[in-house]
């Protein structure tokens, strides 16, 4: 949007999209016993009935952030919900001061409404009200002079299905392009103000971290609202990130010599660690204790303590290490070594710290290695030829053997869905994702997106 745009937006009173959602409400309402009855209140149930004849639902635009410049602003909707819940409060079992009789009591309440339930991009959008529920009904009894009581909650939008997105880095146009992966469409394109170069998705699929190799910066996505939220300046170009298995950190390898902790709840830097020599790569640990470096220029793979940055052990048994990889679940790394090619890729154990065994196949120079969420497969990603067009192997990671290969024509980077089905693969010179059915590698559907796709996550 340009600034003049944007000047007329304000001029017309427009804020930013800054009020809380709140898709509930709580209530309370005091039920007065007649007088000559009693209600037992460890028997007694609560009962609600409601009306929303007296709520109004109210679309109010404001202004969102889409891009870091000032100037990147975009228009969304509010969604208010405005007026009154009208409920008839019922708690039962009523009876005389004998014991007798099974009735109940009924109290009407209005309960007053007004909040932003959810943003949205359409203008029309409004909940439907019949969806409106209450839960978490409780009867309380009187205490210290107050009245016998029933509290709940209204729930007035239930909590939205968490959308799964594919996003890819594009080098082209410096871009992250979104696709739904349930109707595998693109779904939204998000201008940067430099070039992305990698990107990881959080465990928890909330945010996504871009990195910027060229400008030393790391851009984080809100993946609800599909827009930049906060960027973080690096003093060395970062070259790939990890997350921890526990969801609370990512680890981004920078400059060669750092690697930075950031705290994603935070989203600051609350740690930065030297390694030494510069590392070609790295990987956590599993488990969330160590982080591993490779140099294929000193041979030498690197154990490091993850909570103090201190050296523990090293490697220095394999010809030119470079690409290192491991799942989120397991006890092992895959590792890409090899002075002269083709390559062989040694599986270490992670718990004695030495190669247990090597894959059953040769490899020109991997590009990625990428693990299924369970961690029961691999995906070996090589360039790809005309003359040797197979150049994705597929990993048996109980057995630590390759089990099928395939042709993945183009493709620079790949992803795979959590159930294992299908595998997105980014292709830089075709501007397209190609989907991929795992059950017998054939592709499904080609979507157009941002240009120079290099990496891709999920």
């Amino acid at each position: 949007m340009k600034k003049n745009d944007l000047s007329d937006l304000q001029e017309n009173c427009f804020c930013f999209c800054d009020e809380e959602i709140s898709r509930e409400a709580p209530f309370q309402v005091p039920i007065d016993i007649p007088e000559g009855f009693t209600i037992d209140s460890a028997e007694a149930a609560a009962a609600v009935t409601w009306s929303t004849d007296n709520l109004s639902c109210i679309s109010e635009p404001c202004l969102i952030q889409t891009g870091p410049e000032p100037e990147d602003i975009g228009v969304q909707y509010a969604v208010r919900l405005q007026g009154t819940v009208t409920l008839l409060v019922s708690v039962s079992p009523v009876r005389n001061q004998y014991g007798q009789g099974d009735g109940a009591v009924s109290v009407i309440h209005n309960a007053e409404i007004d909040q932003v339930v959810y943003y949205s991009d359409n203008p029309d959008d409004c909940p439907d009200f019949s969806g409106i529920t209450i839960e978490n009904l409780v009867v309380v009894p009187p205490f210290y002079g107050s009245p016998l009581s029933v509290t709940g909650t209204i729930v007035l939008v239930p909590e939205p299905d968490q959308r799964s997105y594919v996003f890819t880095a594009n080098t082209g146009d410096s871009t992250v392009s979104v696709i739904d992966t349930d109707v595998n469409t693109l779904v939204s394109t998000i201008s940067l103000s430099d070039i992305p170069t990698d990107l990881g998705v959080t465990l928890d699929k909330a945010y996504t971290y871009v990195l910027h190799r060229n400008a030393n910066l790391v851009s984080i996505i809100n993946n609800e609202t599909l827009t930049v939220t906060q960027t973080i300046p690096l003093a060395g170009a970062p070259r790939k990130i990890q997350f921890e298995t526990g969801g609370e950190f990512a680890y981004i390898l920078a400059g060669g010599s750092s690697i930075y902790e950031i705290n994603i709840s935070s989203q600051t830097i609350t740690n930065t660690f030297t390694v030494s020599p510069a590392a070609d790569d790295f990987a956590l640990d599993p488990n969330g204790q160590f982080f591993y470096t490779t140099n294929s220029g000193f041979w030498v793979v690197n154990k490091y303590d993850i909570n103090t940055g201190q050296l523990i052990d090293s490697l220095s048994n394999f010809e030119t290490p470079n690409l290192i990889e491991t799942p989120l679940i397991g006890d092992f790394a895959y590792l890409e070594n090899g002075e002269l090619r083709p390559n062989v890729v040694s599986v270490i154990d992670l718990t004695t710290f030495s190669e247990s065994s090597q894959i059953n196949r040769l490899f020109d120079g991997l590009i990625t290695i990428v693990f299924s969420a369970d961690g029961t497969r691999a995906f070996f990603l090589e360039p790809y030829f005309e003359v040797f067009p197979e150049n994705l192997t597929v990993v048996d990671t109980a057995q630590h053997t390759f089990i099928t290969t395939a042709s993945l024509p183009g493709a620079s980077d790949l992803a795979v869905t959590p159930d294992n089905q299908y595998i997105y693969a980014a292709q830089p010179n075709d501007n397209t994702v190609t989907v991929y059915r795992t059950s017998d590698y054939t592709a499904v559907t080609v979507i157009p997106v941002g240009a120079g796709p290099s990496a891709i996550a999920i």
